[in-house]
C-alpha cells in the first residue's frame, strides 16, 4: 500500500542535510527568542507559536543522540561478568 522504504530514506536525506546545516540549534535558538518577545509583549499566541520551534529543535537533537548511542554501543561479554556457577556434587 504505502512504500514505507522510499519515505524513510527521504527522511534520512533531509534529516542528513537539516543536521549538516544545523537547523536544530537554529530551530532552539528562534524558538526562545520568539517566546521572549511573546513575554516582553504580553502576546501568548506568540509563545504558543514559538514554543513548537523549541519542540521541534530538541526532538533533532533527542534523535540525533539516540543516534550517536547506537553507533558507540559496545557489546558487552555477560558471561565474564558474571561469576561462574557452583558445581553440582
Amino acid at each position: 500500500m504505502f512504500n514505507t522504504e522510499k519515505y524513510k530514506k527521504q527522511f534520512i536525506e533531509y534529516y542528513n542535510l537539516a543536521k549538516a546545516k544545523q537547523v536544530d540549534t537554529l530551530l532552539i535558538l528562534v524558538g526562545i527568542l520568539g517566546v521572549l518577545i511573546g513575554w516582553v509583549f504580553s502576546v501568548s499566541i506568540i509563545n504558543y507559536i514559538f514554543a513548537w520551534f523549541i519542540l521541534f529543535g530538541v526532538c533533532f537533537k533527542l534523535y540525533d543522540f539516540t543516534e550517536k548511542i547506537e553507533r558507540e554501543i559496545i557489546p558487552y561479554d555477560f558471561n565474564s561478568l558474571l561469576p561462574p556457577p557452583p558445581p553440582k556434587k
